[in-house]
């Protein structure tokens, strides 16, 4: 009997201990894996969660241009961003060269004066070497709705407050690069990107979503306004209450985000530019999307 009340008292101590270390070891993956995800090449996604947002800015938002009408916006469906642009490294791993203007500053360094067509390239056969067709440039709205972070003033941290280079703007001075802090000192007028991941993050954990280098993103577009004689990006996708919008028509793609050399004006969430898709520039880089 004393024999078995033993046997019975390990067994119980054996389940109870087991089932705890199964339920921590189950729990703790499940939140990792469904709030970030790493590929093979060791790029780190973010998961955004659907919603609905106000895209473009206000009238009355300093530096605004003609083409930022505000309207809402649904995305459908949860999709990874990239954490960080594409990074030198990453691309010289995956195609095994390096393009970059600033290829000797390292790896950790943005990918820059990448075309439109060579980041479609880098996207292919990335698809290819992990077997998958999730890969892809994200929209613009995905790119405006993942900056914002939730936020409707001009940049996910704050207003804009001046268009200088020789004055800080508080609520980008610690999350960006740009004109003010890219190289304005130190040696004076020595502007360059700088490493990824060295400023902070917006609220959902992304990192250089203002400034470091332009980004390309998925859209087309036309570059002038016929009936308004006006130049600059134009879409039919800046109308309210529209789902997952994809403007494919025109002869130029949409870049986001302000540049390195820029000042806080080009940085606002809703700025947007647009160049041919073979056009390469030392401010132009691009972060990727993981579709679900």
């Amino acid at each position: 009997m004393k024999h078995d009340f033993k046997f019975i008292t390990t067994s119980f101590f054996i389940f109870f201990f087991t089932l705890f270390i199964l339920l921590a070891l189950f729990h703790q993956p499940v939140f990792a894996q469904s709030k970030t995800y790493t590929n093979k090449l060791g790029m780190r996604f973010v998961l955004i969660s659907k919603g609905s947002f106000l895209m473009g800015s206000p009238v009355f938002e300093p530096g605004r241009q003609w083409n930022e009408k505000r309207h809402k916006v649904l995305i459908s469906k949860d999709f990874y961003m990239g954490e960080t642009e594409v990074t030198q490294g990453q691309w010289e791993k995956l195609v095994g060269f390096n393009p970059s203007s600033f290829s000797k500053l390292g790896k950790s360094f943005p990918i820059d004066t990448v075309s439109w067509n060579d980041c479609m390239e880098f996207i292919r056969v990335l698809n290819k070497w992990e077997a998958t067709d999730k890969y892809r440039l994200p929209t613009e709205a995905e790119w405006e709705y993942a900056c914002r972070a939730g936020s409707t003033s001009a940049f996910s941290n704050g207003p804009i407050t001046t268009f200088s280079c020789n004055e800080p703007e508080p609520a980008i001075v610690n999350m960006a690069w740009y004109c003010y802090n890219s190289g304005l000192a130190s040696p004076a007028r020595d502007f360059k990107p700088h490493p990824v991941k060295t400023k902070a993050p917006n609220k959902w954990g992304l990192y250089d979503m203002h400034g470091n280098v332009q980004e390309w993103v998925l859209d087309s577009c036309k570059w002038r306004d016929i009936l308004r004689a006006r130049v600059g990006a134009v879409t039919t996708t800046y109308k309210n209450n529209i789902v997952d919008p994809l403007n494919k028509t025109g002869k130029h793609k949409i870049i986001r985000g302000g540049g390195w050399y820029q000042t806080s004006k080009y940085q606002r969430s809703a700025y947007r530019s647009y160049y041919k898709p073979k056009t390469r520039r030392n401010s132009l880089g691009f972060r990727i999307v993981r579709m679900r």
